[in-house]
């Protein structure tokens, strides 16, 4: 999926590791994912749920990254269309090649992963979204 034509983009989904980046530093993603021309942000339920799970067994600064975390997500759409069952990351997978949507990630292995899936990225790097594609 090409990345180069602005027009009709499709959607990004956003995972777990780049919402609490998002929270952790002063890093207004909607804003950045705009820039670069994306409006269409989802964040997986499967996200959330991990979310709501850090913030409720962890403690400190992830606790306290992972609520404000989930305070930036309530402000996309929450896309309920996962397998609960399955990992997170294998959920964004699915979502993502079933959708056609990009995934928005700060984790490496999970990029690498993607890669392999044939599925388009967008990651961090130096504060800045970058979106690479297959």
């Amino acid at each position: 999926m090409a990345l180069s034509s602005r027009i009709g983009t499709p959607a990004v989904l956003l995972d777990t590791n780049i919402l609490i980046y998002s929270a952790s530093e002063p890093y207004d993603i909607a804003h950045q994912l705009k820039r670069l021309g994306f409006v269409d942000v989802k964040v997986p339920k499967a996200v959330i749920n991990e979310l709501e799970w850090i913030s409720k067994r962890r403690t400190g600064k992830k606790q306290r990254f992972a609520k404000l975390a989930l305070e930036i997500a309530g402000k996309f759409e929450m896309l309920r269309d996962s397998n609960g069952e399955a990992p997170v990351d294998d959920q964004l997978i699915q979502m993502a090649k079933r959708g056609e949507y990009i995934v928005a990630t700060s984790d490496s292995p999970l990029r690498r992963r993607l890669r392999k899936e044939g599925v388009s990225i967008i990651y961090l790097k130096n504060r800045r979204l970058i979106p690479e594609s297959d």
